[in-house]
């Protein structure tokens, strides 16, 4: 019990500490947070918390989808064909039961009527046997029963990026879909961590991987109404609408500049990666022409990276 209550107040403490209300949700998603902290969902939480930051209800909403909800729909299905098993074979062991009971008093008896007759003894022992047998067999499927919530893995959604939990561009087509049903205007922003390959080839792309995730992280920040797309390995990709073109720029120089202002550690020795900065590239876009767009986004972006960033040194 002092362990249960333990873990309530470390839930509770990271609610408080990340400024999220501690409706039932909520609650669920720090328990399970605190209660292992070596889940994937743990580092999930870690790496969107990376440098300090607080985590945001739609990111926890976001990670509570990944790694709770999609684990409960991918088990569901065999939780209930193995616990309707396992009723079954309960049921079954209850009859048999009460059959060897009845036959155990039977033949007990008819023992006790024929002391000269040997075999009896030896039936009522292998009687009593089986049902020890059975009552043992009983037990062994009320703790599967009871071990089920457990069951299952979690499964990857194949419309998320798996490194940053980023919509993937199959992911995004919907997003897409209805900008060109619609035909409305809208201003498309390509993002991109300047120096990831360096940051990989010195650190490894392990830690590539967790740049990114604080990336957009980042970017859900600033952008907390709008999908995150990870349109290639660092191509970010947001789509806003009903915001002029001045406007949408100066949230992605926001977004920038609160990414070029975190220090970012390696996780292992605490040691700082060194300065990692973002450039963006930014265009109007209109109805269904979208590759028109994201070629002259890439092109206000690959601009971005000639005038205004040198990379750093190895």
């Amino acid at each position: 019990m002092p362990e249960a209550f333990r873990a309530a107040r470390d839930a509770l403490a990271f609610l408080e500490a990340h400024r999220l209300a501690p409706v039932a949700e909520n609650y669920t998603f720090a328990l399970a947070v605190v209660a292992d902290p070596g889940s994937d969902l743990a580092r999930a939480v870690a790496a969107e918390t990376d440098g300090g930051l607080r985590l945001t209800a739609r990111a926890l909403e976001t990670l509570s989808e990944r790694h709770l909800a999609i684990k409960r729909d991918t088990t569901a299905e065999r939780e209930s064909a193995v616990t309707a098993r396992a009723n079954q074979l309960g049921a079954l062991t209850t009859d048999a039961q009460t059959l060897t009971r009845s036959l155990s008093h039977d033949v007990s008896a008819m023992a006790s009527e024929a002391e000269n007759w040997p075999d009896a003894t030896l039936l009522v022992t292998r009687l009593a046997d089986a049902e020890r047998e059975l009552a043992e067999l009983r037990r062994d499927v009320a703790r599967l029963q009871s071990d089920l919530g457990s069951l299952g893995t979690a499964r990857h959604d194949p419309m998320r990026d798996a490194a940053t939990g980023a919509l993937t561009s199959e992911g995004a087509r919907p997003i897409f879909a209805q900008l060109a049903e619609q035909a409305r205007s809208y201003v498309l922003m390509i993002f991109s961590v300047a120096d990831l390959a360096g940051v990989n080839q010195r650190f490894g792309h392990a830690v590539g991987d967790n740049v990114l995730s604080a990336f957009v992280a980042n970017l859900r920040r600033v952008f907390p109404d709008e999908e995150i797309i990870r349109w290639t390995g660092n191509e970010f990709v947001v789509v806003v609408t009903d915001v002029a073109l001045t406007a949408a720029r100066d949230l992605a120089d926001e977004a920038i500049a609160a990414f070029e202002t975190r220090r970012l550690r390696l996780r292992g020795s605490g040691a700082w990666i060194g300065p990692v900065r973002a450039l963006a590239g930014l265009v109007v876009g209109q109805g269904d022409d979208q590759d028109a767009a994201l070629s002259q986004a890439r092109a206000d972006l690959y601009r971005a990276t000639v005038e205004g960033f040198a990379p750093v040194d190895g």
